[in-house]
């Protein structure tokens, strides 16, 4: 079995770095968050006190992290992974960055003999410890073939995008439009429910309906719950509705702005780390309501 590194063991690397080990393989990690990285130990993840020294004699690097400025130093920092790494290392970035991050870091690795491929994925965390998530990537032929026996450790479906930065370019577009279904969602809803309507009436009518979708159904396990468990931070979902309209910014995209606004206005409320779903508390005080006693009362 190979040698692997993880670079990155949050909620969603933590998932996927677990199936690699399950696999057989023997994964070396780093991640500055040591409770993380101990929780791994214990299933028998060899820990690192740098990126570096964890990519020291990994056939194949795995990356997720937060943002780009992390990711790039992380790969070629002082400490990073091209510092420890063998020459002709493939990296794999599973974070979500822009499609320019990508192919500056693929133009680094490839200089230096390696290979990069960009493929973050959806399928949240629950998805990334079961193995099946969706992972869109961007790479050559050659490279995607070479990294699939592991992607297949962690993806229930491959999809391949095109070239370096395809990957994140479908990535980015797929989250502003379930930001907009979000904020969407939720804004009728709570104008529906204030109207008079019953919440678990309307969302069974949506749900049978054209108005149906993956995240009104996901509201059910999120947004619907007293919990409201924050499987997605809201903060997450901020960089990459930030990091699609950089990409898209010359092509007007009036409904896109209006979500970001939205988004604006829940994390100047506090509601950062909370998950994606719960900028809809804008909505539940504006009308002065809240959709989880409307679920509980029904």
């Amino acid at each position: 079995m190979a040698t692997l590194t993880f670079i990155g063991v949050g909620r969603m690397g933590s998932g996927m770095a677990a199936r690699l080990l399950g696999a057989g393989h023997t994964v070396q990690i780093f991640d500055p968050n040591t409770d993380a990285v101990d929780a791994l130990v214990q299933q028998e993840a060899i820990a690192a006190s740098s990126p570096a020294k964890a990519a020291q004699g990994a056939e194949a690097v795995f990356t997720s992290l937060p943002n780009p400025a992390i990711l790039r130093d992380a790969v070629e920092g002082p400490d990073g992974v091209l510092a420890g790494a063998a020459a002709g290392v493939t990296i794999v970035d599973f974070s979500t960055v822009d499609p320019e991050t990508a192919r500056a870091l693929a133009a680094t690795v490839e200089a230096q003999g390696g290979h990069f491929l960009d493929a973050p994925v959806s399928g949240g965390v629950a998805g990334a410890a079961a193995g099946t998530l969706l992972t869109m990537v961007g790479a050559s032929d050659e490279d995607l073939a070479n990294v699939r026996p592991y992607l297949e450790k962690i993806a229930a479906r491959i999809v391949h995008c095109g070239p370096v930065g395809s990957g994140q370019l479908t990535k980015l577009s797929h989250n502003m439009l379930v930001a907009i279904n979000t904020v969407a969602a939720g804004e009728v809803l709570a104008a529906a429910v204030k109207a008079g309507g019953d919440l678990e009436t309307l969302t069974e009518v949506f749900g049978a309906g054209l108005a149906g979708s993956k995240m009104l159904d996901h509201f059910g396990k999120t947004l619907f719950t007293e919990e409201r468990p924050p499987l997605f931070a809201l903060d997450l979902m901020h960089k990459d509705i930030s990091l699609c309209l950089k990409e898209f910014g010359q092509f007007p995209m009036p409904l896109s702005q209006l979500v970001m606004q939205t988004y604006n206005a829940a994390r100047a409320k506090g509601l950062g780390g909370q998950d994606s779903t719960g900028v809809n508390e804008i909505y539940e005080e504006l009308f002065g309501l809240q959709l989880i006693a409307q679920t509980k009362e029904n």
